[in-house]
């Protein structure tokens, strides 16, 4: 789907999946970003899943922690096509997105550090599918 939606099927969820994630996954930091993502082969309606998480250890305030989820969010889900067009349709991508700072950062910076983190694993999925193809 290409809408801007971020409905329950999108979002990521479940121990196992997300113990599998942390595990096998790939991870690299984008301020203030930690990720954690991986490819799978599975074929599902939407190509990626997606979970945030602010740790109570950096904001004790679960309204701040809160805030800070919202705008995360709506950051991935108002970008999520970059990621979308890189995948395959038989692929699909989880992502989990850890905030690192210990400061709020305003929803521009958020979102452009979103806008970064989107491209660098769609251009690694758009050259591990082109090292596929032999090319």
């Amino acid at each position: 789907m290409d809408d801007n939606t971020l409905c329950k099927a999108e979002r990521l969820r479940g121990e196992r999946v997300i113990s599998n994630l942390f595990d096998s996954g790939r991870s690299f930091f984008e301020s203030p970003f930690k990720i954690f993502w991986i490819k799978i082969d599975e074929k599902s309606s939407f190509s990626s899943r997606f979970a945030v998480a602010v740790p109570k250890k950096r904001f004790k305030s679960a309204v701040k922690r809160n805030l800070l989820k919202r705008r995360t969010r709506e950051a991935f889900r108002i970008n999520k096509k970059i990621l979308n067009e890189a995948i395959n349709d038989d692929k699909q991508v989880h992502l989990i997105v850890i905030y690192s700072s210990d400061i709020i950062q305003p929803y521009s910076e958020i979102e452009a550090a979103m806008k970064k983190i989107l491209q660098r694993i769609a251009q690694k999925l758009k050259y591990a599918h082109s090292k596929e193809d032999g090319c």
